[in-house]
């Protein structure tokens, strides 16, 4: 059964992104007893292994696992991150007779606390085949980038070919499948295209004033398409520039948490919050996909704030930290509209609460 959960959770992984390695691997028998994947999403390189607990000495495993954390640590370069996370998933409790200690092999994993150095992580895992369940210490990650979903179900499916086919087909299958970050690089099209369009046609001032957002534009002349529109327009350069660059920071994560549909619902619906309140406390014209980002910036904390600080690539408090560095900058600089960051932020961080609370959390990426 161990093969069969192997091929699955391998296919699957590819398909996520994630490649085997090729510089650590334990076989017994022509069967691969020990698989490890990689996937690097600057600034974190993550390496999953599944192990079977029957066959290993998870002992020994747990040295060569160490061993091979700290070459990876000296190849971070290569794979342009500077942290890792590892995740260790033993498997054990096959519904067929096995002829060795299933408890010795749980109790190992349960008393496995989570290790946090200052370069990387491990967090371990026990999948029972008998149980279909995932348990782990209490300190350990409950779940990162959608994987206790994956390894779940691995264990439904059985698979026929070869591992070596299932790798070829799910990479065969992952070269003709669009790139998983599309969402943000539309939206960086638009904003772009947008903007120069008006500057080469001289229109950048009108198109400002008829679509920027305002109160007595959308609820006195009823002008309500403003509501999305303004976040389209940028008002020079620089604007643009900064706000592409958080745009695809935090676009990318949150399309990657999130998936794409309910991605664009968090970033209209947070440009509707920020339009709205800007224009309730402004007495002036706003343009911009700021408020709009800034409720990709809350739906990146609330997810990091439901699901642990290891599951984004960046740390919850430093999330945190910069939630409240970026809406006091907004009261500090001149021309900013601090009203339209804070209510994508609100907005943001509301719809996502809502749609975390209303899934599981092993139910919310998109492929």
């Amino acid at each position: 059964m161990y093969t069969s959960i192997v091929k699955n959770f391998v296919k699957k992984l590819i398909e996520n992104e994630f490649q085997l390695s090729t510089t650590f691997h334990i076989e017994t028998e022509k069967e691969k007893e020990v698989v490890v994947l990689l996937k690097g999403e600057s600034p974190i390189l993550y390496v999953v292994s599944l192990v079977n607990g029957s066959k290993i000495n998870l002992q020994n495993y747990e040295i060569f696992m160490n061993e091979y954390l700290q070459y990876l640590q000296k190849s971070l370069k290569v794979y342009y991150c500077t942290n890792i996370i590892a995740l260790t998933i033993v498997v054990g409790e096959f519904l067929e007779e096995m002829e060795y200690d299933k408890q010795q092999t749980k109790d190992f994993v349960m008393k496995q606390e989570f290790i946090l150095e200052e370069h990387y992580s491990h967090t371990w895992w026990y999948l029972s085949e008998a149980r279909k369940t995932i348990e782990m210490n209490k300190s350990q990650a409950k779940d990162i980038l959608h994987i206790k979903q994956i390894a779940l179900k691995s264990l439904e499916e059985k698979e026929s070919c070869s591992l070596e086919e299932i790798v070829t087909q799910a990479k065969q299958k992952t070269m003709i499948k669009n790139d998983k970050i599309v969402v943000t690089w539309v939206l960086l099209f638009i904003n772009c295209f947008l903007f120069f369009m008006m500057v080469l046609c001289g229109e950048k001032e009108n198109y400002i004033l008829s679509y920027g957002t305002e109160y007595h534009a959308i609820f006195n002349l009823h002008q309500y398409y403003r509501i999305f529109t303004y976040c389209f327009i940028h008002a020079d350069i620089m604007h643009l520039i900064q706000n592409s660059v958080y745009l695809y920071f935090f676009g990318m994560r949150a399309e990657l948490l999130y998936g794409k549909i309910q991605m664009l619902l968090l970033y209209f619906f947070a440009a509707t919050g920020s339009s709205i309140l800007s224009a309730y406390c402004n007495d002036v014209l706003a343009v911009g996909a700021s408020g709009a980002i800034f409720g990709l910036i809350g739906a990146v904390f609330v997810y990091s704030y439901r699901n642990g600080k290891r599951n984004v690539g960046m740390n919850y408090s430093t999330l945190l930290l910069l939630v409240i560095v970026a809406l006091l900058a907004g009261v500090l600089q001149k021309n900013v509209d601090y009203f339209g960051h804070l209510g994508g932020f609100l907005a943001g961080s509301l719809l996502s609460f809502m749609i975390l609370q209303g899934e599981k959390p092993d139910r919310r990426r998109e492929k």
